[in-house]
C-alpha cells in the first residue's frame, strides 16, 4: 500500500457540491452529567457557555438538534453516553489555513498532512472552516471521516476513512493495543530539572468538572494515559521531544507534558505563555503529529495486510529551529 491516487488530490476544478452541505456537529454525552443536569438543553448551556441561551432555544425549536434521527426538544432528559447531533450557523468564522497536503490514499483510506490553525471537524466558531469541508470541496466525497483526533492548533498527519463500509474495520487500528504507532514532535518549555533522555509518563486524565473544555490530572485515580518520551535536543530553555502515546485520551500529550514540567510552547490551555487569538495565524502550538506507521494490520477479506509509514513535512530538527528563531 505505497501507491498514491492522484485523482483524490485537490485540483483546479472542484466537483459540484451543495454549498450548504455542512456536516452536523455531534456531542457524546458524558457518562455522568458534569453538574447534574437534568435535560440535554441544560447540558448544552454548560458545555457551550459562549453560545447564548436564545441560540440554543431557536435550534431546539426548529429541529436543529436531534438524536437517533429524531428531533428533541428543551424538555428531553439527559441520557448518559447518548450521541446528540446539531446544526450550527455562525455569523463569521475566523480565517483558517488551507494548505493541507494529501500524503497518500487508496479506495479506503487517506492520509493528510494538515497545518496548524485548521480544525479537522466542525466545532466552536468553525463550521465550513475545517479539514473535512475542505476535503469535501476538493474531492466531492462527503463520506470522509477521521479515524483519530487531532486538535485545531496541532499540525501533522491525520488518517481518514473514505468508505463507511470499511470504516469499522480500519477504526480498529486505533483501539487499545493499537497496531498503529503515532509519533509526535513537541517543543517544550523547560520548567523542571533537566529531564532524562528517555522516560514514561503515566497519569489519570479526566475532564474538568468546572471547565468542560479542559482536561485535568486526577492523581488519586488509577492511570488511564501513558506515553513514552525521548528528549532529542535542548537549547534556549526549550526541549525538543518525541512523544509516542500508547493511549488516546483527549489533550493527552499536552496535559501530561505540562504536568511533568514540560508545557508545550504556545499552548493556550496548559502552557505558561499562552496565546488565545483565533484570528492570529502567525503564532502556533509547537506540537506536530509527525509519524504514522501501521504494521501488518489485517486487510479486507483477501487483501494484503497494511504495512506503511508516513511522515509530516516538518522534520524535527527544522521544527525546533523554527521554534527557537
Amino acid at each position: 500500500m505505497n501507491t498514491r491516487d492522484s485523482s483524490l488530490e485537490p485540483s483546479g476544478e472542484k466537483p459540484e457540491i451543495d454549498p450548504s452541505a455542512v456536516r452536523p456537529s455531534t456531542v457524546k454525552l458524558p457518562e455522568r452529567a458534569p453538574r447534574g443536569e437534568q435535560t440535554i438543553l441544560e447540558f448544552f448551556l454548560h458545555r457551550f457557555p459562549r453560545i447564548p441561551e436564545t441560540v440554543w432555544l431557536e435550534r431546539f425549536s426548529t429541529g436543529k438538534v436531534w438524536t437517533r434521527d429524531t428531533p428533541i426538544d428543551i424538555e428531553t432528559p439527559y441520557e448518559p453516553l447518548l450521541e446528540v447531533h446539531y446544526r450550527r450557523e455562525v455569523e463569521r468564522e475566523p480565517e483558517v489555513r488551507e494548505d493541507f497536503r494529501i500524503v497518500w490514499s487508496d479506495q479506503h483510506l487517506m492520509v493528510v498532512d494538515k497545518p496548524p490553525h485548521l480544525p479537522v471537524t466542525p466545532g466552536g466558531r468553525w463550521v465550513r472552516g475545517c479539514l473535512l469541508h475542505l476535503l469535501l470541496e476538493a474531492t466531492g466525497n462527503d463520506r470522509i471521516a477521521p479515524l483519530h483526533r487531532l486538535d485545531r492548533l496541532t499540525s501533522g498527519l491525520v488518517l481518514l476513512s473514505l468508505d463507511p463500509e470499511s470504516r469499522g474495520h480500519f477504526a480498529a487500528l486505533f483501539q487499545p493495543r493499537s497496531l498503529v504507532e503515532k509519533d509526535y514532535t513537541a517543543v517544550c518549555e523547560l520548567r523542571c530539572d533537566a529531564p532524562p533522555q528517555r522516560f514514561t509518563l503515566t497519569h489519570h486524565i479526566a475532564r474538568s468538572g468546572d471547565e468542560y473544555w479542559r482536561q485535568v490530572v486526577r492523581p488519586e485515580l488509577p492511570p488511564n494515559a501513558t506515553c513514552n518520551v525521548k528528549v532529542l535536543e535542548e537549547g534556549n530553555n526549550l526541549a525538543l521531544v518525541r512523544v509516542r502515546p500508547t493511549t488516546g485520551r483527549k489533550h493527552q500529550i499536552r496535559v501530561q507534558l505540562a504536568e511533568a514540567g514540560l508545557p508545550i510552547l504556545g499552548d493556550p490551555l496548559y502552557g505558561t505563555n499562552p496565546f488565545n487569538d483565533p484570528e492570529d495565524l502567525t503564532r502556533r502550538l509547537w506540537l506536530d503529529a509527525h509519524r504514522l506507521a501501521a504494521s501488518s494490520f489485517p486487510g479486507l477479506k483477501d487483501a494484503d495486510p497494511l504495512t506503511a509509514e508516513w511522515t509530516s513535512s516538518r522534520p524535527p530538527a527544522e521544527f525546533f529551529r523554527r521554534a527557537t528563531d
